[in-house]
C-alpha cells in the first residue's frame, strides 16, 4: 500500500498534539432568518469564514503538529471562488507556521465538484477518493503518526467506506482514522458512508476525527477515542450551543487528552417563556428583555441570535392572538440595536399560549370542541394514530419534488409543537371568552 511521508519541525517535542475540525460549511447561507437588516445579513454573511479563522489562529497559538478536516469545508458541491481563496489563505498560513494540514471530503464537497485553478500550498494533503490513503507523519526524524483516511469521490455515499479502511499494523504509531461518515442512527442528518462503532474498533485505532454530525459530540472516550466536533459556526435555529473543534494532545506514551474549543461567532439561542403569573404586555416586554440581558451577559462577547417561544396559560394569550400584536412586539425589542461588534437579534417570536383554562376540561366536553381535543390528544399519544397521519402527510416529502427542498424532516416534538398550535388556532375561532371562563 502506498505511502505519503509529511513532516514539519513545529509542535511541542516529545509530544503529538493537533486540531479537529469538520464541516465548515464556508459561505454557507444563515437560514430561518425573516426581516433581516442588510447590516445583520453582511455580518452573517462572514460568520463561517471568522469560525474558520479561529480555527486557523488555534492551530497556530497553540502550536499544533497539525490540522484534521473531517469533510464539507465548502457547503456546495458548486463551491463559491470566495470560499475558495479564503480556504486557501488560511491553510497557507498554516504553511508559514509549519503546521500540516490532512483533509477528507465529504458530502457537500466531493472531490467531482467544481474547483478553482488555485495553487494549494505544500503543507496540505487530501485524501484520495478512490481508496483509503495512509500518510505518515514525521517529526524529529520519526514517524510520529499515520493518518488513514478517504474522501467521497461523488456526493451521495451510502455504502461503508470504513470497510475501505487497512487494520492498524503492529509497526504504526499512533494512527488516525479520518473520515466523514455516519456511526450508528441519528434522525438529524442522512446516513451517509454509514457504520458502526464496532466497525470502527475492529480496525484497532488510537482515534476517529469524524465528520458529518453536527452537534459536537464524543462518541467513545477510549480504545479508541471516535469524536465529532460538530461545526465551527451554528448556521440555524437547530444548531444552537456552542460550536468550535478540537484539541487533541498525545502523550509519549500514548495517553489522548481532548479540549472542546469554542469557534463561534455568532451563537443561536431558543428560549420558552410563560406567560404564567402575567397579566399585563409591560410584564411580558420586561421578561422577555430580562432574557435578552442574560444572553448577552454570558454570550462571552460573542454576537447571537434568539428564538424566543411564548407558553403557558393565560389571560395575556388574548392579547398575543391579536393581529399585528407580535410583530409590533418583535419590532420594539429590536429596536435600538447597532450591529457594533456584539448584537442581539430576535429572530422570531412564537406564540405557543394557551388559553386559561384546563385543557382537562375540554377533553370532557361531549360536543365538537371535545371531539378537537380528542383528536388532537390520540395524535400527539397514539402511536398508531401518529403514524397514520404522518402518512397522510407523506406526499409533502417524499412524492413532491418541489415539496421535499423547502419542507425539513419532522420529528416526534415538532408534530406535537404543530399540532398543539393547530389546535390553539381552532380553538380561537370555536370558543368564546365565556367558554374559556367556565
Amino acid at each position: 500500500m502506498k505511502k505519503t511521508n509529511m513532516s514539519a519541525d513545529a509542535g511541542r517535542a516529545g509530544t503529538l498534539s493537533f486540531v479537529h475540525a469538520a464541516d465548515l460549511h464556508l459561505d454557507s447561507p444563515f437560514t430561518g432568518i425573516s426581516g433581516i437588516d442588510p447590516e445583520l445579513g453582511e455580518r452573517l454573511a462572514k460568520a463561517t469564514f471568522q469560525a474558520y479563522e479561529a480555527v486557523i489562529k488555534l492551530c497556530m497559538d497553540e502550536e499544533v503538529d497539525f490540522l484534521l478536516i473531517a469533510g464539507d469545508i465548502y457547503d456546495s458541491a458548486d463551491k463559491s471562488l470566495y470560499a475558495q481563496v479564503k480556504f486557501i489563505e488560511g491553510l497557507r498560513r498554516l504553511e508559514t507556521a509549519g503546521i500540516q494540514v490532512f483533509i477528507c471530503h465529504g458530502n457537500h464537497d466531493p472531490l467531482d465538484g467544481w474547483s478553482a485553478s488555485l495553487t494549494w500550498p505544500e503543507n496540505v494533503h487530501i485524501m484520495s477518493g478512490d481508496r483509503a490513503e495512509v500518510v505518515e507523519f514525521n517529526k524529529e526524524g520519526e514517524t510520529a503518526a499515520v493518518i488513514v483516511g478517504m474522501s467521497y469521490p461523488t456526493q451521495h455515499i451510502m455504502k461503508n467506506l470504513v470497510k475501505n479502511f487497512p487494520r492498524k499494523d503492529d509497526n504504526w504509531p499512533f494512527t488516525i482514522g479520518l473520515l466523514h461518515c455516519s456511526v450508528g442512527s441519528n434522525p438529524e442528518h442522512d446516513p451517509y458512508a454509514p457504520c458502526t462503532l464496532q466497525d470502527l474498533r475492529e480496525l484497532n485505532y488510537d482515534y476517529w476525527a469524524l465528520g458529518h454530525i453536527h452537534t459536537p459530540s464524543i462518541v467513545c472516550k477510549e480504545d479508541p477515542v471516535v469524536i465529532y466536533p460538530g461545526n465551527p459556526q451554528g448556521r440555524h435555529p437547530g444548531e444552537t450551543g456552542a460550536r468550535g473543534c478540537f484539541v487533541v494532545d498525545v502523550s509519549s506514551v500514548g495517553d489522548t487528552s481532548t479540549r472542546f474549543i469554542e469557534t463561534d461567532s455568532v451563537r443561536w439561542h431558543i428560549r420558552e417563556i410563560s406567560i404564567e403569573g402575567l397579566e399585563k404586555e409591560g410584564e411580558l416586554i420586561e421578561r422577555l428583555q430580562s432574557q435578552l440581558d442574560d444572553i448577552r451577559e454570558k454570550s462571552g462577547g460573542r454576537s447571537a441570535i434568539c428564538r424566543f417561544i411564548l407558553k403557558g396559560r393565560g389571560p395575556l394569550h388574548y392579547i398575543l392572538r391579536q393581529e399585528g400584536f407580535l410583530e409590533d412586539l418583535l419590532r420594539l425589542l429590536r429596536e435600538g440595536e447597532n450591529w457594533s461588534r456584539q448584537f442581539i437579534w430576535i429572530e422570531r417570536i412564537e406564540n405557543e399560549t394557551l388559553f386559561p383554562v384546563e385543557r382537562e376540561l375540554l377533553l370532557k366536553r361531549e360536543d365538537f370542541v371535545g371531539d378537537l381535543v380528542k383528536i388532537v390528544e390520540g395524535l400527539k399519544t397514539d402511536e398508531k394514530a401518529r403514524n397514520e397521519f404522518r402518512e397522510f402527510l407523506s406526499p409533502l416529502f417524499f412524492s413532491s419534488r418541489n415539496g421535499r427542498k423547502y419542507i425539513a424532516r419532522i420529528d416526534n416534538e415538532e408534530m406535537n409543537s404543530l399540532l398543539q398550535r393547530a389546535e390553539n388556532i381552532l380553538l380561537d375561532a370555536l370558543l368564546t371568552e365565556e367558554d374559556n371562563e367556565n
